[in-house]
Order: C-alpha cells, then sequence, then structure tokens
C-alpha cells in the first residue's frame, strides 16, 4: 500500500483554544482560551481581510498583555521534526507539493489513489480533518471533489481512497480535540483510523512503508504570517517542491498562493498599534469631558 503523507503547518503553531483559562496580565483576569484564541478560520476571505485579522489578534494580544510572537513559537523545531521523519523516511526522496488549503491533500489522495491504489495517509496536524459536521451527512460530491481543509480526510476514505488514516497530533496539543467526542459518521471506519501524538509516533512507528509523495500546507487561517519563512524552510528541506496553488489552479477556496510569504513587517505593526491607542486614549478623555 503507498503512502501519502501530509504536513499541515498548524501542526507547529501553539495555541491554547483548549486551556480552561488564561490569565491576562493587563485586564488581571482570566477568560477560557476558547475566547482568548477565537481564530474561526475561513479559506474564502480576501487576503486584505486576512492581514487586518492578524494585526486585529496581535493587538488583542498586546491590550490583553500577551506576548502573540511568543506564544505561536513553534516549540518542535523544523530541523527536529525533518531528522525524525527523514529516520522513518529511510532518507527515501520524495515528490513533495506545497500549497495553502489543505483540501488539496483530498485531491491528491484521489488522483494518487487511482494509479496507485487506496492509499495510507499519514497527517501531521492540529485537526483530525475528518469533518466537524456533527453526524450530518456527507456532502454530495461534484466532479471536483467538493470537500474542505476540514473533512477531504473523511471523503477520502468514504470515496475509497484511503484505506488507512493515521493522525498525528503536535505533543503541545496532544489528543484534546479528539477525545470524548462522538463523530457517529466515523463509526464504519473505527479500525482504518489511527490517533496518536507526536512522541507515541516517533516511539511506536516502524520505517514509513512505499512512501509515494507528500503534501505539505500552511493554513494561513491558522498560521501567523511572521512564521512564513519558517514554513518555507521546511518546504525547502525536502528539496524540490512544487506549489499546487499556482501550477494547478487555485480551486479550493483559499485565495494564497504558498510560492512566497505574506508581507508582515513588525516595525510597521507595532507602529500602527501606537497610533491605535493613542486614538483610545483620546476617546477615553473625551468621554470623561463629556
Amino acid at each position: 500500500m503507498s503512502t501519502l503523507l501530509s504536513i499541515d503547518w498548524d501542526f507547529f503553531i501553539p495555541h491554547g483554544m483548549y486551556e480552561d483559562s488564561i490569565w491576562l496580565p493587563a485586564v488581571k483576569d482570566s477568560i477560557p482560551g476558547e475566547f482568548v484564541y477565537d481564530w474561526q478560520m475561513s479559506e474564502t476571505r480576501s487576503l486584505e481581510f486576512e492581514d487586518v485579522i492578524w494585526r486585529t489578534r496581535v493587538a488583542n494580544f498586546k491590550r490583553w498583555g500577551l506576548d502573540i510572537e511568543a506564544l505561536t513559537k513553534p516549540p518542535l523545531s523544523v530541523d527536529d521534526f525533518m531528522l525524525e521523519l527523514s529516520v522513518k523516511l529511510n532518507d527515501a526522496v520524495l515528490p513533495v507539493w506545497h500549497c495553502d488549503s489543505h483540501a488539496w491533500g483530498g485531491i491528491v489522495a484521489r488522483d494518487f489513489s487511482e494509479r496507485m491504489g487506496p492509499l495510507r495517509v499519514i497527517n501531521f496536524d492540529a485537526h483530525h480533518d475528518l469533518g466537524y459536521r456533527h453526524g450530518k451527512s456527507l456532502p454530495k460530491l461534484n466532479e471536483n471533489g467538493n470537500f474542505s481543509c476540514e473533512d477531504w480526510a473523511w471523503v477520502g476514505l468514504e470515496k475509497g481512497w484511503i484505506e488507512d488514516y493515521t493522525l498525528v497530533y503536535p505533543d503541545w496539543l496532544g489528543k484534546v480535540e479528539w477525545e470524548g467526542i462522538k463523530r457517529p459518521w466515523l463509526k464504519r471506519f473505527s479500525k482504518q483510523i489511527h490517533v496518536m501524538t507526536w512522541t507515541d509516533w516517533i516511539l511506536t512507528s516502524t520505517e514509513i512503508e512505499e512512501p509515494e509523495t507528500a503534501v505539505i500546507c500552511r493554513s494561513s487561517s491558522w498560521t501567523p504570517p511572521w512564521l512564513d519563512g519558517e514554513f518555507q524552510a521546511l518546504v525547502d528541506d525536502f528539496g524540490y517542491s512544487a506549489c499546487l496553488d499556482c501550477e494547478i489552479g487555485k480551486g479550493n477556496s483559499s485565495p494564497y498562493d504558498t510560492c512566497n510569504p505574506r508581507p508582515w513587517d513588525w516595525q510597521e505593526v507595532n507602529a500602527e498599534l501606537e497610533i491605535r491607542e493613542q486614538h483610545f486614549k483620546m476617546l477615553q478623555e473625551l468621554q470623561e469631558k463629556a
């Protein structure tokens, strides 16, 4: 059985969404992590809107007294990840695709399974990509696939493109997203789905058999633009990689291609935040005088 490796860059980027409470030093109070990291994603927003969203996230963290740059720093380096992966691959050289939307994973699984038969998929991800529909039926598929970054692996199992699916969560997250939730739409695939953490995978898995190709996605709604250089380092470590976004087309909603990092200038952003704080202060003073 041929193997498809799938790597989502958000595997590397920590968040505290599942923490019961996070202390906000600037306001001297705690709130649940789901409100601090309320990073609802969409792959249909414009590039300009996404840029505003990331600037707003930075502004919010700063006003709360949190250092967003430090909090999103990858605890697992690209070098350490690639070292462990190369051992499992026995230094095999793979053709690699990079893209923004993980929906491309479904397209690659579909196309490779037509030639190789049902695939074994190993997905390094902070999200299971097996559907978040809470029991709703599988979407009716058109000729273009009609799946998203949230359910491409589920569709692959349903359509027979994927025979065996291993989900590897990052150690910083663990299996908190997976455990304790019923997913009736996956019941018949229970023997085909394997869920573990990064450390579990390193300790228990053996050499990856018949590695065929790899897909690396950036997931720009989830991952900060100031880390795009490290994403590119991950892509480059595989050697030659082709961009699905610009070589085949933006057929999966995302407005991005991943040939270039998103523009981000910390000096400009911090200057903008200073001006914003000055405006807030002026408004507060005017309100107090009214």
